[in-house]
């Protein structure tokens, strides 16, 4: 059986080989794209941190001097992940004066670290030997232990928020959002808050004497490893599509997201609007095209886009996401009935309904009718 050194430094090796290839892609999308740059400072930092890690562990004596180096990090991780969540809404990096405050914890952590800096490498060593196993170090430092976990997993709360702004956002303008909504980032963050959720658990059971800390370690990093994986998976992998999303967001900008209750349209106009909505779908079928945005319907109605979203969202109480899947969620119940399509499968009917995928057909579909496509067959 292998033992925990062998586990740990397989798992180091993973992490390092893993690490280095995210880290090309980012400094390679952050170029151009530099909302990926809290990422990008992620990566990084853990990096260092489980190398420097690997090296106190694993040869104390020889490192003494970097013992406890990278304790401060801790307090920037939730931070990051808020910031890179952020940065996808503005689909640009965006840093205010007022984010300074965010670091205060960082810097306070350095501030209580640096009396034990400034000791000589033989007496972080002594130290060490006789405080830093597993137990020692969370009965010593338990409140800090409890402080870092509540931050992180505040800021990953906040960083979930800004996530959900951002598929509402997309929502407005596109039909199909199933490679821009971020799923992975989203998945990531819930990742995150299960690691810290399992951390807390774990600091309590050591300190209580549960005899598996050393295996409940070895566990948490090997949660750390599959993050990182996530971060540079969804790095890459949404990088393809950020060209497309970059003249949404700044058409929407430039519109400056017009305010509905400061808008000129009258109830006449938007009982126009809505009548030419209606006409134009129901007999131009523009629904089945799977990548229908809004801007293909101001080109096709004369109709600006900010005027088309306050008309879909006061007329029909919906965004243009849900305006579009409900026409084709209509016409997929057509097709249901229809004994010409008998021996489709479910999933073609949705893609002859204009959907992109599975998943997103089965969502819309209970959505608007409240049961799954089977259930609705065999309610016939």
């Amino acid at each position: 059986m292998l033992s925990n050194l062998s586990i740990e430094l397989f798992l180091n090796s993973l992490f390092a080989l893993m690490g280095v290839i995210i880290l090309f892609f980012l400094i390679k999308n952050s170029r151009h794209l530099q909302k990926y740059i809290p990422l990008l400072v992620f990566v990084i930092l853990y990096l260092i941190e489980f190398f420097l890690d690997f090296l106190t562990t694993n040869y104390p004596n020889q490192f003494s001097g970097l013992l406890y180096l990278t304790e401060p990090f801790a307090m920037l991780y939730g931070v990051l992940i808020y910031l890179y969540a952020r940065n996808q809404l503005q689909a640009k990096l965006i840093l205010k004066k007022q984010d300074l405050l965010l670091l205060i914890p960082f810097f306070l952590a350095i501030l209580s670290y640096l009396p034990y800096y400034l000791l000589p490498a033989s007496t972080k060593l002594l130290d060490y030997q006789y405080y830093g196993k597993l137990t020692s170090d969370i009965s010593e430092n338990i409140w800090e232990w409890n402080f870092e976990v509540i931050l992180n997993a505040s800021f990953l709360i906040l960083a979930l928020k800004e996530l959900k702004k951002y598929t509402s956002k997309i929502k407005e303008q596109l039909s199909d959002i199933q490679r821009y909504d971020l799923h992975l980032s989203q998945l990531l963050i819930k990742l995150n808050l299960g690691l810290y959720f399992f951390e807390f658990l774990f600091v309590y059971l050591t300190l209580y004497g549960f005899p598996y800390y050393e295996q409940l370690f070895l566990l948490l990093r090997l949660l750390s490893v599959g993050i990182v994986f996530l971060i540079g998976y969804d790095a890459i992998i949404s990088n393809k599509y950020t060209a497309d999303l970059i003249p949404i967001f700044k058409n929407k900008q430039e519109n400056k997201e017009v305010k509905y209750a400061k808008s000129n349209l009258s109830n006449e106009d938007v009982e126009r609007i809505k009548n030419q909505l209606e006409q134009c779908m129901q007999e131009q079928e523009l629904y089945l095209q799977p990548q229908l945005r809004i801007k293909d319907l101001e080109e096709q109605l004369k109709v600006p886009t900010h005027q088309l979203s306050q008309v879909i969202n006061q007329a029909f109480d919906q965004n243009f996401y849900e305006f579009v899947n409900h026409y084709r969620v209509q016409y997929a119940l057509q097709i249901l009935s229809d004994s010409n399509f008998s021996k489709y499968t479910y999933t073609a009917i949705g893609f002859e309904a204009g959907f992109n995928s599975k998943s997103a057909f089965y969502n819309a579909f209970k959505k608007v009718t409240g049961k799954t496509p089977a259930q609705m067959k065999g309610s016939e």
